[in-house]
Formats: structure tokens, C-alpha cells, sequence
């Protein structure tokens, strides 16, 4: 009898020991499933979360270290295109214009009109985390040596626009589809090109692949990324050293959720594939944000239409045009040539 009550009491230890091993499991796995959705959503509020209190230098080269050649070349250029610009701001005529998005967003920007009566406009979109005045520089350049009227907005989610979340380009793609019909609804004779830069270099290549109107001639992408997925993964990384699964699974779902978009869909080279618009591709040889090998990619993955390209040695992220001002807008230029009426 003492034997029977003994194994009794051995098998309710076996099957405490049992459910409290099992319900420690669960808490720990709960507990890092907990941990890995807090990280995710820290990361899609990091990275697309409408934020006015974001560090703009973007390339991890600009390390802090002391400026070296390139360093003072672009700081020398960058002095030379304020003082232009400002000079440029004194004098051109602006109209501030909006559209409403698809999903009700008001965004904004500014039309910059050439003293002529030109047919011929760009379409400038900035980058990550930035604003329209960020593409000032480039549009009193084709405002005033190229006679093209500039439209330049804040994409959703920065300056003056709405939005709680980046577009990141994809989104942002679709918005421009707005901007064009505004032009062309005020003049129908409008001849455009698109050019953007980082951000805007993929919002460029995304819209690439839409049903863009027989107005738009050509498009200029500068340092843009191949896909949302592929810029966060190396930014996981090369910044902190974490692996893209399953943080970035998780974050890409919490993204759907949150901003209507995944990483993966948000993607220039699916657009690239389907598009037919000429294009010139851009990249800095040293940018470290947008990794240079991005280059080859989009440029391969557009395998219609005419298409050029133009390596900057020096050129950290989004300032190849600091670097080489020259032979930045030497190339647009006669790239823009084959498609418009220039002075």
C-alpha cells in the first residue's frame, strides 16, 4: 500500500515538474516572441514613423572624423549652390500648390516658373526624412540654366504634407501620379522629366512602372535603393549588426498594418522591369547608405527603353552633384537634351 502511495506521489511530482517546465517554456517563448514584435515595431517607428527630430546625415561614412579632399570639395560646392540659390530665390516666381492622395492626404509644394513661357517642367522629389527645400539647389539649376519650370513637393509624412508614415517611394509613387495630373491640368502642353534623390531616386524608379502620362519624357534617379526590404536589411546590418529574420519578416507585417505597404512590394526593381521611360541612373562610387552595388541592379533591372548612367568617384550618399557639380549637370543635361527643347 506505502509502495502504491509513494509512486502516486513520485508521478504527481514527474507532473508538476512537467507542467511547470512547460508553462516556463511558454513564458520564454512568449517572452522572446514578446521581445522580437517590440523590436519589429520600434524598428517600423524608427524608420517610417512621421518623426521632425531626425538626424539627416544619413551615410555612415560621415563618421565625424576630419574632413579629408572630398570633404572640402562638397563643403566649397555646397557654399557655392546656397549663395546661388538664394540669389535664384530673390527673383523667381512661386506658386504654392496641393493635391490630394489617394487616401485623402493633403500634400504640398511649390511650382518655380521660368521667366519665359516654357512648356517644360521637373517633377524633383527629395529624400528620406527631408523636405522640398532639400531639392532647391537642383531647381533653381534647371530653372535657370535649363528653363524648366520645377515642381517640388514634401512627399507624405514630411514638411508641410500630411501623413503619420514615410511612403518610403512606393506610396509615394502613387502620389506623384497626382503631382503630374496637376501640371498637366494647368498646362496641357507640359512637357516633364522626373528626378529624385535617395528616397526620391526610388520614388523616381517606382513610378517609373506606372501608367504614367505621354507628358512625362524622361526620368533621372539619383542613389535610389532597389527595394524597401534591401535598404533596411543593410541598414540591420552595417549600423547594428542584427539579422534580417525574423525581425524584418515581422516588421514588414507590422508595416502592412500600420502604412498600407510591405518592404518587399515597396520595390524599384519589380517597377524597373516594367518600365519603358528613358532613364539616367546616378550614384555616388563612396556612398555607404545606399550601398554602391545597388547601381548595377537597377540599372540591369530595367531591360526596356533607353538608359544611361553615371558613376560619381568621391561621392558619399546623395551628394554626387556637391562632388562633381560639373559633370552632374553636364550629363543631365545632355541627357535631357534628347528629350527637350533647351537653352
Amino acid at each position: 500500500m506505502d509502495s502504491v502511495i509513494q509512486e502516486n506521489k513520485k508521478k504527481k511530482k514527474r507532473k508538476i515538474i512537467l507542467i511547470v517546465s512547460l508553462s516556463v517554456v511558454v513564458i520564454l517563448i512568449l517572452a522572446i516572441i514578446g521581445a522580437l514584435f517590440g523590436v519589429a515595431n520600434y524598428l517600423v517607428d524608427f524608420a517610417i514613423k512621421r518623426t521632425d527630430n531626425f538626424n539627416t546625415n544619413l551615410d555612415p561614412s560621415n563618421d565625424g572624423s576630419a574632413p579629408d579632399e572630398n570633404d572640402l570639395i562638397i563643403t566649397e560646392n555646397s557654399n557655392k549652390f546656397k549663395e546661388y540659390k538664394e540669389e535664384w530665390l530673390k527673383n523667381v516666381k512661386v506658386e504654392a500648390v496641393e493635391v490630394t492622395s489617394d487616401d485623402n492626404l493633403n500634400l504640398k509644394g511649390n511650382i518655380y516658373y521660368t521667366s519665359t513661357s516654357s512648356h517644360n517642367y521637373a517633377l524633383l522629389i527629395h529624400g528620406y526624412r527631408s523636405n522640398a527645400d532639400s531639392m532647391l539647389n537642383f531647381a533653381a539649376i534647371y530653372n535657370q540654366e535649363m528653363n524648366f519650370n520645377c515642381l517640388v513637393p514634401s512627399l507624405r509624412g514630411c514638411g508641410e504634407s500630411d501623413g503619420e508614415y514615410l511612403g518610403m517611394g512606393y506610396l509615394d509613387s502613387y502620389d506623384m501620379l497626382k503631382w503630374l495630373d496637376l501640371i498637366i491640368s494647368k498646362d496641357p502642353k507640359a512637357n516633364i522629366f522626373i528626378s529624385g534623390v535617395s528616397m526620391g531616386g526610388a520614388t523616381s524608379m517606382m513610378v517609373s512602372g506606372l501608367d504614367l502620362p505621354s507628358n512625362v519624357k524622361c526620368i533621372i534617379e539619383d542613389c535610389g535603393y532597389t527595394s524597401v526590404w534591401d535598404i533596411f536589411a543593410h541598414e540591420l546590418d552595417f549600423l547594428y549588426y542584427l539579422p534580417t529574420f525574423p525581425i524584418l519578416d515581422i516588421a514588414s507585417a507590422l508595416s502592412s498594418w500600420k502604412a498600407n505597404y510591405s518592404f518587399k512590394e515597396a520595390s524599384s526593381l519589380t517597377s524597373l522591369a516594367k518600365s519603358e521611360v528613358p532613364m539616367l541612373f546616378i550614384h555616388g562610387e563612396e556612398d555607404s547608405f545606399v550601398p554602391f552595388n545597388m547601381l548595377d541592379e537597377v540599372y540591369n533591372a530595367k531591360v526596356n527603353g533607353y538608359k544611361e548612367k553615371l558613376v560619381v568617384k568621391g561621392a558619399g550618399h546623395a551628394n554626387s552633384y556637391l562632388r562633381e557639380p560639373e559633370t552632374y549637370f553636364t550629363t543631365a543635361k545632355n541627357f535631357l537634351s534628347k528629350y527637350f527643347e533647351l537653352n
